[in-house]
């Protein structure tokens, strides 16, 4: 296999004719070609291999990096914070609604709660505490949301 070296000729494809062509090798990184002319229409870019070459050994076949995906457009965004907000929302009706308000403890901080058990606040109405947390304090889901409050767990 022949040396290559600025001004030898090569197979890439042009940019251009959008084609496997024949080019003139312009600039060279190390012993790889880095810019080529095509033969056919002239135009000057950034070497290509041949989409039809196989990788042969010695062969200087461009590694592209993997595509990265996208990060989520805002309207997909927007559907999933929808969709999470309403996965909460159901879970926090599947275990509330329709019980019977003996099914409740009323919330006071000297109680100590337990993670799953029904709770009745005077400004949150309905919730179940999700996470008990170290420190004395509790997550409790209510409708509008979790909210951190603070009980005799300490």
């Amino acid at each position: 296999m022949k040396s290559l070296n600025a001004g030898s000729e090569i197979d890439a494809w042009c940019t251009n004719c959008k084609m496997d062509l024949g080019h003139r090798i312009v600039a060279m990184v190390g012993p790889a070609p880095k810019r080529v002319i095509c033969l056919t229409c002239n135009s000057q870019h950034n070497y290509r291999a041949p989409k039809s070459a196989q990788q042969a050994p010695g062969v200087f076949i461009r590694n592209r990096e993997p595509k990265k995906e996208k990060p989520p457009t805002a309207g997909v965004r927007a559907a999933q914070k929808a969709k999470a907000e309403q996965d909460r929302y159901d879970t926090w009706a599947n275990k509330t609604l329709g019980r019977s308000v003996d099914s409740f403890v009323r919330y006071s901080i000297e109680r100590k709660f337990e993670t799953g058990e029904l709770v009745l606040h005077s400004k949150f109405g309905e919730g179940y505490v999700a996470e008990v947390h170290e420190g004395g304090k509790v997550s409790v889901m209510f409708r509008d949301g979790p909210k951190t409050l603070a009980h005799a767990g300490r």
